[in-house]
């Protein structure tokens, strides 16, 4: 959506231009005593359990939307089992006696189902390597793993780099320091508001350098999490190409590109990337993908999907062999019954949202009414094609609208959260736990993973917050 056809999305704009700290590359921080996103999800259930009013905007589960997958996708996934099983996926057969209903395996992996997942990102005429795990977590670690030996195997450049988004989901920072991994985010830069773009990789690069890093990776999130806004294409090709000027992979983190209104092959458009790109550069290009955001967060795998072009497969190989070698070690490969589910969601006839039924209808209201609310309150928001968005709690002259008994605008997430919880039974993500620029302080995280009658009540508690500031 450009800038200017919601109110709340060039509102947005303006806050971004107006906060340096965002528009400058930054090594991710950890605030200390900050809870973790769990952590808040707890809180507010503990809360709900103990008879207070709260309204949950911590975590968001696409199943909070309170509808159910399409009955006809659900019809289709035993018919999806058995054409897996013709095309010889013998792991998945039914079985008669064993606790599950499906054979013993061991260190299983589906090609079939892979192969399935890289047709459906739009790959045609490409080879895909890839590996199916348990879930988002484990391939990103496993992909961190492969990350680090291909920079192993050359001269050392300084301490191992991650470069993520503006605001970046905060899941990444635990992973990246298991890993010894510096997280960098790329400056927001103008007219892209919070999304990362090709100009914010080089200046990331650029300040990556000065800081004695070296990158490892790019990792753009498309969609975002937690701001929901996606890129243009055109501006991911340029990415990519500046990446591989630099000989720097570039992992797409596209979890979220399933719930996009244009879909996910059009949200990580790989078939055009395939088009336009010389298989050199088209070899730097990794996704990693999932069914957490569609089915369920307790019903997944996780899938890193590598271009390989035959004579360019060396990123593909340095990556993802030591990420296999790590799979094989802790043994973390997928259930069939999911990697099963994998396969019938992307075979359904209807697509993706049509698997979904009134589950996406449901999500889908929800976001237009979440930025409604922020259209007609002024409140900056981005929004967009995931079930995340992010608000400036501020006032039109952009002053925070959470403040102390001395009318002092609060900035530590700490106080931030709990002025939220106590004054509203707002359980909300506070921006400091996706960015370490002092304008995060204003931000929040809402989920459109929600209600429409929720989403109402996160519109009253906003505007309870501007009448108390009027």
């Amino acid at each position: 959506m450009p800038l200017n056809e919601s109110p709340s999305v060039a509102a947005m704009d303006r806050f971004v231009l107006a906060s340096p700290g965002l528009r400058a590359p930054r090594i991710a921080e950890a605030v200390p005593g900050l809870p973790t996103l769990p952590d808040l999800k707890k809180l507010a259930r503990d809360r709900q359990a103990a008879g207070h009013p709260v309204i949950d905007q911590s975590a968001g589960d696409i199943s909070d939307v309170g509808e159910p997958l399409s009955d006809a996708f659900v019809a289709w996934i035993p018919q999806a089992r058995d054409l897996l099983v013709q095309a010889g996926c013998s792991a998945v057969a039914p079985t008669r006696g064993d606790a599950y209903g499906y054979p013993g395996h061991y260190q299983q992996q589906y090609p079939e189902v892979v192969a399935v997942l890289a047709r459906s990102w739009g790959w045609q005429d490409t080879p895909v390597r890839g590996l199916q795990t348990l879930s988002g977590r484990v391939v990103l670690d496993l992909t961190f793993c492969g990350l680090l030996a291909r920079a192993a195997a050359r001269p050392p450049r300084g301490r191992p780099a991650l470069i993520i988004d503006p605001l970046a989901w905060s899941g990444y920072g635990p992973l990246a320091e298991d890993r010894g991994i510096t997280l960098v985010h790329m400056p927001a830069v103008q007219g892209h508001g919070l999304a990362a773009s090709a100009e914010g990789l080089q200046a990331a690069l650029a300040f990556a350098r000065d800081n004695d890093l070296d990158p490892i990776a790019a990792l753009p999130i498309l969609p975002s999490n937690p701001t929901g806004v996606g890129m243009e294409r055109d501006e991911l090709r340029r990415m990519i190409e500046v990446a591989a000027a630099a000989d720097l992979p570039v992992l797409i983190d596209g979890f979220y590109s399933p719930l996009a209104p244009e879909g996910h092959a059009q949200a990580v458009p790989m078939g055009w990337l395939e088009q336009v790109l010389p298989p050199e550069v088209l070899g730097y290009v990794g996704l990693i993908v999932g069914e957490t955001k569609v089915t369920s967060s307790q019903n997944k795998t996780g899938s890193v999907l590598w271009s390989a072009p035959i004579g360019h497969a060396d990123v593909a190989k340095a990556v993802l062999d030591p990420a296999a070698e790590r799979m094989r070690t802790t043994n973390c490969y997928p259930r069939p019954q999911e990697a099963m589910v994998a396969y019938a969601l992307h075979t359904f006839a209807g697509g993706v949202h049509a698997a979904m039924g009134p589950r996406y209808l449901a999500l889908d209201a929800a976001r237009d009414a979440m930025r409604t609310a922020c259209d007609e309150l002024g409140l900056p928001l981005s929004i967009g094609s995931s079930f995340y968005g992010t608000v400036a709690l501020v006032d039109a002259q952009g002053v925070g609208l959470l403040r102390d008994a001395q009318g002092r605008p609060l900035t530590q997430a700490g106080d931030i959260i709990e002025a939220l919880i106590g004054r509203y039974g707002l359980v909300g993500a506070p921006g400091a736990m996706f960015s370490s620029a002092p304008e995060a302080g204003s931000l929040v995280r809402l989920t459109a993973a929600v209600t429409l009658s929720d989403v109402q009540r996160v519109r009253d508690i906003l505007s309870g917050m501007l009448a108390a500031v009027s």
